[in-house]
């Protein structure tokens, strides 16, 4: 391939872009937000911490989030430069079956609807370990990956995925077209939200996409979050609470709109939103009825955002309540699962190591390391059976898997009481 543009460097190759206050939208660019839930300051969820570094100084920057009242997208008000969040990225997209069907299935959703084949392209943003272009294998589609993590990258490129090293923008939206031609289909799944150069992402998907062609984006839903009282998906890396509205907007700007949307519990509640360019596929009745499903809820409304911010305020006692309530009786509380939402959980509630022993993973990436801010260790699953003093209670970080993990953590013999934050 080319040389990549130094635009579109990944992280091992580009200089820091510096970290920012957001005080305006960053989708419509309007100045009158509404500041709501904040979560204090924090240090980088998925910064974990090796042992060495529990002594060296640690970072933490403002999480809280604001309301746009012109199209109502939800943001947070602090950007942490990428360069910082995604450095040493411990995450692999592959890591549960339920992860992986959900992306696979994104996969053949996309096969399905425009009848792809050998002689089509499939081009995946935030590609990460390549877990949802795997999906594409069986029809024979070409596929790309482009992503700036390092770690997830290799991963990939060692599963035979083809992979670039990069951020997505214009410039590497050209270099594909300069060696592939215009995808059919484009997918950003659990990014979308995350990537801070927002007009770049867009302004190559614009390069990008054939006429016809479909890009569809994944993302945590901000009316579950909002209903569902989900605080701890607010982290540094989840910029944007995407809904139907300010997407509606967004697209809007580069001469695209949805056609179709999908609703699924992955992820405690996530919509999957299918755009292409303006007149160039039917409408689904779902687009509108979700809208009407927004505005029944009251989603936009000022009073709505702040009965939120109240809310996940008096949650925050619940929570450490039912922790402490373990530990003063001298039993062992535990955590099970460390994604970022256990950091935000941890530092929000003042649950540090004196209140939790230890965190379990599946991920190697993570065991042996330390959460950030809190300094509690995160260890191999395993060791929540073989510890000679069982923990009696575990904060489920992983709720989202739930029906996963919890039947194989019955059936291996643990058995007890689970706390969900």
């Amino acid at each position: 391939m080319a040389e990549i543009p130094a635009s579109a460097r990944g992280l091992e190759q580009t200089a820091p872009s510096g970290s920012e206050t957001r005080r305006a939208c960053q989708i419509c660019g309007a100045t009158d937000l509404l500041a709501g839930l904040d979560l204090r300051h924090q240090p980088v969820g998925d910064l974990i911490l090796s042992g060495a570094q529990l002594d060296e100084p640690e970072t933490f920057y403002p999480m809280q989030l604001f309301l746009c009242t012109d199209c109502g997208l939800c943001q947070l008000g602090y950007t942490v430069d990428p360069a910082v969040v995604y450095q040493d990225f411990p995450f692999v997209s592959g890591t549960t079956q339920t992860a992986t069907r959900h992306l696979q299935d994104l996969a053949h959703s996309l096969v399905g609807r425009l009848d792809l084949g050998a002689d089509s392209f499939a081009v995946d943003i935030g590609s990460n370990d390549g877990t949802l272009l795997a999906g594409y294998q069986p029809t024979g589609v070409r596929v790309l990956g482009v992503d700036p993590a390092a770690i997830p990258v290799r991963v990939a490129q060692e599963r035979g995925i083809p992979t670039w090293h990069a951020f997505f923008n214009k410039d590497t939206a050209g270099l594909v077209v300069r060696e592939y031609g215009q995808a059919d289909a484009i997918s950003a799944a659990g990014c979308f939200a995350h990537i801070a150069d927002l007009a770049g992402l867009m302004h190559g998907v614009q390069t990008l996409l054939k006429p016809g062609g479909i890009f569809c984006s994944d993302n945590q839903y901000w009316l579950d979050i909002l209903q569902r009282e989900h605080y701890d998906n607010v982290f540094h890396q989840h910029l944007r609470n995407y809904s139907m509205r300010p997407l509606a907007r967004l697209f809007d700007d580069y001469g695209m709109e949805i056609f179709d949307v999908e609703r699924s519990e992955v992820y405690g509640g996530s919509i999957r939103v299918f755009t292409g360019w303006k007149g160039e596929h039917e409408i689904s009745p779902r687009v509108g009825d979700l809208i009407a499903v927004e505005d029944e809820a009251q989603l936009y409304a000022l009073d709505t955002f702040a009965r939120f911010a109240a809310t996940i305020e008096a949650k925050k006692q619940r929570v450490f309540d039912a922790v402490y309530s373990h530990v003063r009786e001298g039993r062992k509380v535990i955590g099970i699962g460390a994604p970022a939402k256990a950091s935000t959980v941890c530092n929000y509630c003042g649950l540090g190591s004196d209140m939790i022993d230890y965190i379990t993973e599946i991920n190697p990436l993570r065991v042996g390391k330390h959460l950030p801010g809190v300094h509690i260790p995160i260890v191999d699953e395993q060791w929540m059976f073989d510890d000679p003093e069982p923990a009696t209670a575990a904060l489920l970080f992983a709720w989202n898997y739930y029906d996963e993990v919890v039947p194989k953590l019955r059936a291996k013999g643990w058995h007890g009481e689970l706390i969900e934050p």
